[in-house]
């Protein structure tokens, strides 16, 4: 049985690729975030044909166990990053390894710590990230008591926030505290308790080992997790850039999609002008993690 899959046919990773390149871009994984699914990243994707650096990548989604009606038990594996790890193989394995990886909220956590803890080991090697909108402190001190009792209302508008995000202008608001609520219940303990154990480690990364290209992308008003996060961990990468985007909050890709585009081509167009900066097979560090 695969590990990415449960008996009677139910997977906890399901990839789909959503372009078709001439050969000659990247090959592109857009992962999401927590109670969240594939149908975020829409608005970018229906850019890509009008878009000259997009259409040149090979465009993949994946919808991860963390989705809003993924399995119930994804949370109860500790270390959660190996999700990802068996997401890249999986990808890897059947159309080819990913160049750039494109990571959203608790899946760019996810990420980095899957990359941090790679470096020491040649782990996963890939041409670039994208981190939108990730949760970063540097120094155990950022986090105080305050911290862990605010963030169970944190969740809630972030849930608030998403739901705003996807049904558009013609939503209601007066019901979008109740779903995020039962959002929440959705998720539950196991699942709040791996964020809050990913975020309480973020002070730990080894993100000066991180080598390769990264753009870390944040919404100027989003006040979940706030730019100043994006710009300390920016600043903490050898190669990493901030890019906020004006008028946007949480979710900059479905907000601004087609500011996100334009920042994301730009970086893709970069990393493909510096040889030797794709087509490594990304390695899975999941024997030495788990």
């Amino acid at each position: 049985m695969s590990p990415a899959s449960l008996p009677h046919g139910i997977r906890h990773v399901l990839l789909r690729q959503r372009t078709i390149s001439a050969g000659t871009g990247p090959r592109v994984l857009l992962l999401h975030g927590m109670a969240d699914s594939s149908t975020v990243w829409e608005r970018l994707l229906a850019l890509v044909p009008h878009h000259a650096d997009l259409r040149r990548a090979e465009i993949h989604t994946a919808e991860l166990p963390w989705r809003g009606t993924g399995p119930p038990d994804w949370a109860h594996r500790p270390d959660c990053a190996s999700w990802l790890a068996e997401t890249l193989d999986e990808l890897a394995a059947t159309v080819g390894p990913a160049d750039v990886v494109v990571a959203h909220s608790f899946s760019a956590m996810l990420l980095l710590d899957l990359v941090c803890g790679a470096a020491a080991t040649s782990g996963h090697r890939l041409g670039g990230m994208v981190l939108v909108s990730p949760f970063f402190r540097p120094r155990p001190a950022d986090f105080d008591w305050g911290t862990m009792t605010g963030l169970p209302e944190q969740f809630i508008r972030t849930m608030e926030e998403g739901i705003r995000v996807a049904a558009g202008p013609r939503s209601k608001p007066e019901l979008h505290r109740a779903l995020a609520e039962r959002l929440c219940e959705v998720i539950g303990p196991y699942g709040w308790s791996r964020f809050f154990e990913l975020y309480l480690r973020t002070p730990w990364l080894r993100t000066t080992d991180v080598r390769m290209p990264v753009l870390v992308v944040s919404g100027a008003a989003d006040r979940i997790a706030p730019t100043r996060e994006a710009h300390d961990l920016a600043a903490r990468m050898p190669a990493g850039a901030l890019h906020p985007i004006e008028e946007s909050g949480h979710f900059p890709m479905a907000e601004q999609p087609a500011r996100f585009a334009d920042a994301l081509g730009d970086f893709l167009r970069r990393i493909t002008a510096v040889p030797g900066t794709t087509g490594e097979r990304p390695r899975s560090t999941l024997v030495e993690r788990i």
